[in-house]
């Protein structure tokens, strides 16, 4: 028990000593990357001549179909189908078998079928779940999110650090 005990010190110890290091490059903060994505995204959508809304969290997004008025709220399981880009155009992911395929990236052992996540608790990026919450069940979007909302400095296998991105998201189903 004693020699436990000494492990975990010497762990936090070597966790505060590396926090305070400049070992993992430097450091990231929101508050500095949102102007700049903001800044990409609005280039983008003026390059694109694109009229978009504004949501309070500063995601731009289009409505492209109405839904059926019910809404989405935090902890309620919702069901979609997505497209995932990068504002190059490249398709990164999505559960759409035939949209897969038509753009180079099926994967034979996915499961492609509709989506499905509880809102509010942290199984999607932060983008992900705020867009699909703008919606209404049926209806469908196209939401451009900053990087500080998606995979910030970090990124992903097929997304380098602060990308902003382009989900096009149809919300098919609401359980509340």
């Amino acid at each position: 028990m004693k020699g436990i005990k000494i492990l975990l010190g010497a762990l936090a110890i070597m966790a505060i000593t590396q926090s305070c290091s400049d070992d993992f490059g430097p450091s990231y903060d929101p508050n500095v990357q949102l102007p700049i994505d903001l800044a990409t995204i609005d280039s983008y959508i003026a390059t694109n001549n694109l009229t978009v809304q504004i949501h309070e969290t500063d995601i731009r997004y289009i409505i492209d179909t109405e839904g059926n008025g019910k809404t989405v709220a935090l902890e309620d399981t919702v069901y979609v189908n997505y497209e995932l880009y990068l504002l190059d155009g490249t398709l990164v992911d999505t559960n759409l078998e035939q949209v897969a395929t038509n753009n180079g990236i099926f994967n034979p052992n996915r499961t492609y079928e509709r989506f499905g996540f509880i809102t509010g608790r942290g199984m999607v990026i932060l983008g992900f779940d705020i867009s699909t919450q703008i919606l209404t069940e049926g209806g469908s979007g196209t939401f451009f999110i900053p990087s500080v909302y998606a995979y910030q400095n970090i990124g992903s296998t097929r997304i380098p650090p602060n990308s902003n991105l382009k989900f096009k998201i149809e919300l098919l189903e609401v359980k509340k």
